[in-house]
């Protein structure tokens, strides 16, 4: 089985192109940025902003399943630019989604989305819940969510919940980015009244690796069993990794600039058997 995973500078790529290689030694990847990590991995830099660039790059690979995770993600950002959130995030995908019509190879196009696609109003959302997006980047990633649906390729599309583990540059992800200013001695504030599904990444990675290779469609949540408030889950991380949790402090998502926009719980659970 030949899989494409584009996004590998995001935590969610990363992990599941780790995790599909060693399952899937025809597994490839995408990046943006370079970094010492990827040497010597079967990856090719990519500007998914080029159709040509694209559609070159799955004529060579030739893959039978894509993993689209590339995506611009930094809520804040994308309020503040959100041009290049639609750019990145629904443009990108149109383009990659065109490319990919061309492929005889191709067997499936996995969409990752996100739980940010939600109001946040109810929590435990399941995936028959409607999807009602408050922010620039749950609006840009549910457009590209229809994009998928609309494109009649064969699809799935994954909403993980908040995803906790490596990246690979060691200090993005809320894992990394907590336990980097820990180490520096920095405070930081974390939400008591926003609530997630967090699951490692490890178990993101290898559930994700298996739906996209079942023969399964149509759209899968990928989340934790677990609730959690920021807050919460901020004290556990650093607990789990050996430090006090001195430095993590609690707020409220109205003591924030984008308290209009920040939903209060995401949490979602899953009613597809896989």
């Amino acid at each position: 089985m030949k899989i494409l995973i584009t996004g590998l500078n995001g935590i969610i790529g990363w992990n599941i192109f780790k995790t599909a290689s060693k399952l899937l030694p025809q597994t490839a990847g995408t990046y943006r940025e370079a970094h010492p990590g990827l040497a010597n991995l079967n990856v090719t830099r990519l500007d998914a902003e080029s159709a040509e660039a694209l559609k070159a790059l799955l004529h060579a690979a030739q893959p039978e399943i894509i993993i689209h995770s590339w995506a611009m993600c930094d809520l804040d950002l994308c309020e503040q630019i959100p041009a290049m959130a639609e750019k990145v995030n629904e443009e990108g995908t149109r383009l990659l989604l065109e490319a990919a019509r061309g492929l005889a190879s191709l067997k499936r196009f996995v969409y990752i989305s996100t739980d940010h696609v939600f109001d946040g109003e109810t929590g435990d959302y399941t995936e028959e819940d409607v999807p009602r997006p408050k922010h620039v980047y749950g609006r840009t990633k549910y457009e590209a969510e229809k994009q998928v649906q609309a494109s009649g390729l064969p699809w799935q599309i994954l909403r993980p919940g908040l995803v906790i583990g490596d990246s690979l540059q060691g200090r993005k992800g809320p894992r990394d980015f907590l336990l980097t200013r820990i180490r520096a001695g920095k405070p930081t504030h974390y939400f008591t009244d926003e609530w997630r599904s967090p699951i490692p990444a490890p178990e993101m990675a290898e559930r994700v690796t298996a739906i996209a290779c079942s023969n399964e469609s149509g759209i899968f949540h990928v989340a934790g069993r677990e609730v959690f408030s920021r807050y919460e889950l901020a004290q556990k991380i650093a607990r789990d990794h050996g430090y006090t949790t001195e430095h993590v402090f609690p707020r409220l998502r109205s003591e924030d600039r984008w308290a209009s926009i920040r939903p209060k719980n995401l949490s979602l659970k899953s009613l597809r058997n896989i």
